[in-house]
């Protein structure tokens, strides 16, 4: 059987671990610059505040309490979680900040092994999570939404399969989407059931081999295994709003050196090299292939401030900027000027140490400057509380 733990409303129930006033007040967590909610908290859902909406709708309503993103205090938050998941079973595929697989032995007490573990980790961290049980991890993850209606656990077994999936509409199942979805109403498929019960060929005409196992998937056949490793990216991305608006190229270097220097660090953290660097504002974007492949933030930074002087225009007012690496490899290919032996990536490694045992980088680049005006505005953050002892909470 697998196992989905779904944190509920996450980012909002991770400050009402440490402010627990907040429960009885609709809530909402905001984005960078504190432009869009990303969070709501069930009281604020109830009022019909949406994902995505523009906090200026809601400023001036006093029952609603903003709250900027606290990302440090989630991904700290989320860390306690996963480790408390993984005392019920070995076998765990964090898949998101705020879910992850189990995969376990079926047992005729699942419902009451499953309550065990929200109680859990309810008692050890103090967030609210909903478990879907199931034989594939794609009903586990229906299961996981089914279980928020079901006092929060939901255990889904075989025979129980045609008679849910009648009630699930296709864009519900992981992996369809809105697009899919609509193209299969043309085709005269509406619900889940009617997608398992097409005829095979049908289906993988219509969506290909992964969709194909999706169906297997939904029909009980375990095929998507438990993914122990987490994936390696293809890309990575840092990119942010700035605070205020930005006219200054010296700035604006300050800003992408910051950003080349985060991607850098996650491009070492899955022991990764890039071959392309991207450089990127609101009004263009410049391109760099990079000979031998590094990891070296130096060299980063160097290529992502020449790309921005490219880009730059006199009198412009830039709100956004961006880093992209992409051509990922692990080998190193030098060429005969570069020396057999490199004490770069050692440098790289103790920084990433240093930097890894606090809450914010310790040790940084002076191009990445002291100030940053222009870093996001967070007006309304709460402290952070788990991983910063000045800000631990006072009793």
């Amino acid at each position: 059987m697998f196992l989905l733990a779904d944190c509920n409303n996450f980012f909002a129930s991770c400050e009402m671990v440490f402010n627990p006033k907040l429960e009885q007040k609709p809530l909402v967590i905001l984005s960078n610059n504190d432009g869009m909610i990303i969070a709501r908290s069930p009281k604020a859902k109830a009022l019909g505040v949406q994902m995505g909406d523009p906090a200026y709708l809601y400023k001036n309503r006093a029952d609603i309490i903003m709250l900027s993103a606290n990302f440090v205090l989630y991904s700290d938050m989320s860390q306690r979680v996963m480790q408390t998941l993984a005392k019920f079973s070995p076998d765990i595929e964090i898949y998101s900040i705020d879910e992850a697989f189990l995969e376990l032995e079926d047992r005729a007490d699942l419902d009451g092994f499953c309550k065990e573990i929200r109680q859990t980790v309810k008692q050890w961290t103090g967030i609210p999570v909903s478990i879907g049980a199931a034989p594939t991890k794609t009903l586990a993850k229906l299961a996981s939404e089914w279980a928020k209606k079901a006092g929060g656990v939901f255990v889904f077994r075989n025979n129980e399969i045609e008679e849910r999936l009648a009630q699930t509409e296709l864009k519900e199942v992981w992996g369809i989407g809105e697009g899919l979805s609509d193209r299969l109403k043309r085709k005269g498929i509406y619900t889940a059931l009617q997608l398992i019960q097409a005829d095979d060929v049908w289906i993988q005409k219509q969506l290909g081999v992964t969709g194909f196992r999706t169906v297997l998937e939904l029909r009980g056949t375990p095929v998507f295994e438990l993914s122990e490793e987490p994936e390696k990216k293809k890309s990575i991305v840092c990119s942010r709003s700035f605070g205020q608006k930005v006219t200054e190229l010296s700035l604006l270097e300050e800003a992408v050196a910051s950003f080349a220097a985060r991607a850098a660090e996650k491009l070492r953290d899955q022991m990764s090299l890039t071959s392309f660097l991207s450089v990127f504002t609101e009004s263009g974007s410049c391109h760099v292939h990079i000979p031998n492949a590094t990891s070296y933030t130096p060299e980063l930074i160097t290529l992502a401030k020449e790309g921005v002087r490219r880009l730059f225009r006199q009198g412009a007012e830039y709100r956004k900027a961006g880093v992209m690496l992409g051509d990922f490899t692990e080998d190193r290919q030098g060429d005969f000027l570069t020396p057999a032996k490199s004490d770069k990536g050692e440098a790289m490694k103790v920084m990433d140490a240093i930097n890894a045992r606090y809450d914010r980088p310790k040790v940084q680049f002076a191009a990445e400057g002291i100030k940053r005006p222009w870093k996001s505005r967070r007006s309304n953050c709460s402290p952070k509380f788990t991983t910063s002892w000045n800000e631990l909470v006072k009793v």
